[in-house]
């Protein structure tokens, strides 16, 4: 079974965020550290990460997507502490990935 962003936003957020967070070979693990953060908050959220490859095996467009995921959530849910504290997260790692 796969996640689908259309569908599960959270845990489509939540299983790249998870991904980034396991490559160990492009990604530093303050950054990685952040990445599961966030990826464990969003399954707090009510999200389920399973396991996904990086989009274009590239750390920064995955976390792109994931925050791209968490734009297609109703209000509601993106503005629950768990996805504002994952979302901000995310936008550190992303921030400091270079």
């Amino acid at each position: 079974m796969t996640v689908e962003a259309s569908i599960d936003p959270l845990s489509y957020a939540a299983s790249l965020l998870d991904a980034v967070g396991a490559d160990r070979e492009q990604v530093p693990a303050h950054i990685a550290l952040d990445c599961m953060q966030a990826a464990e908050l969003l399954e707090l959220a009510g999200g389920h990460a399973e396991p996904v490859p990086l989009v274009d095996e590239d750390p920064r467009a995955s976390i792109r997507a994931a925050m791209g995921a968490l734009g297609l959530l109703d209000q509601e849910t993106f503005a629950t502490p768990y996805v504002l504290d994952a979302a901000r997260a995310a936008r550190r790692a992303l921030r400091q990935l270079r």
